[in-house]
């Protein structure tokens, strides 16, 4: 997105009150963008910010059950899923 807008991650990483280092490790993933962050990304690019939201807190359910065999991380999310049915 940074770069269909011609953006310069200088300013991505200014622009999300970080240094230039964790901004290039966002874009290459090796570090996570911060919840506070999503907003001011959804307001930069005019997207919706529930729909980065949800893409956001998706990747980090992603991050965390991949390493998991395919049969457990299913469980896992349905157990989940019990849980806010419950609420």
């Amino acid at each position: 997105m940074r770069m269909e807008h011609g953006l310069k991650q200088r300013q991505l990483a200014e622009l999300l009150e970080t240094d230039m280092p964790m901004y290039s490790k966002m874009e290459l993933e090796a570090r996570r963008v911060r919840r506070d962050q999503v907003p001011q990304l959804a307001e930069l690019y005019k997207v919706d910010e529930r729909e980065l939201m949800k893409l956001w807190l998706a990747d980090g359910i992603y991050a965390i059950l991949k390493e998991e065999d395919e049969k457990l991380r299913l469980d896992a999310i349905d157990l989940a899923k019990e849980y806010f049915l419950g609420e």
